[in-house]
């Protein structure tokens, strides 16, 4: 039995998007994306901005989705037939970077035909000026007002969607094309992002083409950012705000990752409701979280019964889940974004309360500095979203996830390695 159990594969997968068989809940959003393809079908796009903290799953619903646009799973109004073109934004992406990586990825899904490549060549020709431009060969070309480019990239698009949507002899139809933006609070202001997309949607629906759906998804700041490019591009967007998972769908997620682990192991697993309920209560509904913990505690066992204190030492250990989210998601708040060890002093004040608000006199009672330095540290940690300010109360803040209180209490005084 040992041998079986260190040999054993574990099923969940804390570091990348949960399988479309694992996925659960999101019906609401789920409901809206099947819907807003089909209207994008029939010709009346659809555009979603979908947001929600780190680890509530954006990249696993955005995969469960790029599923239901190809026609990989079937939807209440069918199986849908689109182009699905995926962009992920960093800081460094520009508007000719994203437009060139849009073209790419297009060519990459339609182009295996002769004649579509000869087609995709010609309507695309202008991203060959975009390689001079970016080259360093003319800088007054890379200088460009961004209309021109957008102009050129929006005809583009829609003649390549009126290609694909009425194709010529032997080549299949599809029902349009869908962009699924990743990680769009990354955007910087030479990406003009709100623009972007305030513009385009208008010169595609000018060049009559509807069947173009827009899929943005990133931290809840995204929306500031949109705004701040363009204030009327929210408009344009259907906004799907992501909340946590609740206990039975976090039961779900559990029961199909055990179910998982034993269609492809020998040695079989099993997981009771109390350890269900620990690892529910640790994830905070998190599906990301809810992940890692099962992860770690499939990891602990070594009997086949999945118990409670696989549960807690799997999460609490060194190198367990509560260490290694942190490591992904606490870590860089913690020391890289903070400077000053007076503001790492008000976070582990604000770690006694958990996730709980707390108020700046109670923080003041235990921290060591002055109250100017206490009023800056709040100031920065609210900017930089490490911390929280009550929108309601003045003067009260909370840390965003009692996951992070949990890491700054076991781990936040450990040297960044």
């Amino acid at each position: 039995m040992a041998s079986q159990q260190v040999n054993k594969i574990n099923p969940f997968k804390p570091n990348s998007p949960v399988s479309s068989g694992m996925f659960a809940g999101r019906m609401k959003e789920i409901r809206a994306l099947e819907k807003g393809l089909h209207q994008t079908k029939n010709n009346y796009g659809s555009n979603f901005l979908l947001t929600g903290e780190r680890g509530i799953g954006k990249s696993s619903l955005m995969n469960l989705f790029r599923h239901l646009a190809d026609g990989s799973i079937e939807t209440d109004y069918g199986r849908f037939n689109f182009i699905t073109v995926n962009v992920v934004i960093s800081e460094r992406t520009t508007l000719p970077v994203m437009i060139k990586l849009i073209e790419r990825s297009i060519s990459r899904e339609i182009g295996k035909e002769e004649s579509v490549r000869k087609f995709l060549s010609d309507t695309w020709s202008f991203v060959q000026r975009i390689k001079v431009m970016d080259s360093g060969i003319d800088r007054a070309v890379l200088d460009e007002e961004p209309d021109i480019l957008i102009d050129e990239f929006s005809y583009s698009l829609s003649r390549t969607c009126q290609r694909i949507s009425n194709p010529e002899k032997g080549e299949s139809a599809k029902d349009g094309i869908v962009f699924m933006i990743d990680e769009a609070d990354n955007a910087s202001p030479s990406l003009h992002i709100g623009y972007f997309f305030k513009a385009v949607t208008e010169l595609l629906q000018q060049h009559g083409c509807q069947k173009i759906m827009f899929v943005v998804a990133g931290l809840p700041e995204v929306t500031e950012k949109l705004a701040k490019s363009h204030e009327s591009s929210i408009r344009i967007f259907n906004q799907l705000k992501m909340k946590e998972l609740n206990l039975v769908d976090t039961k779900y997620v559990l029961d199909r990752g055990i179910e998982e682990g034993n269609k492809i192991n020998q040695e079989q697993t099993s997981m009771g409701d109390f350890a269900k309920d620990h690892l529910a209560t640790l994830s905070e509904g998190y599906p990301h979280f809810i992940q890692q913990f099962a992860y770690s505690a499939y990891e602990q066992n070594e009997d086949g019964e999945i118990s409670i204190d696989d549960v807690l030492v799997g999460a609490f250990k060194e190198g367990g889940a509560i260490d290694a989210i942190g490591s992904r998601y606490y870590e860089s708040d913690y020391h890289s974004k903070i400077k000053s060890d007076e503001y790492r002093q008000v976070l582990s004040i604000m770690a006694e309360n958990f996730s709980e608000w707390i108020k700046k006199s109670e923080i003041r009672e235990k921290f060591t500095g002055d109250d100017q330095t206490l009023t800056d540290a709040l100031r920065a940690l609210t900017t930089r979203k490490i911390i929280l300010k009550n929108p309601s109360k003045m003067g009260e803040y909370r840390l965003q996830q009692r996951g992070f209180a949990l890491w700054i209490k076991l781990f936040g005084s450990r040297q960044k390695k």
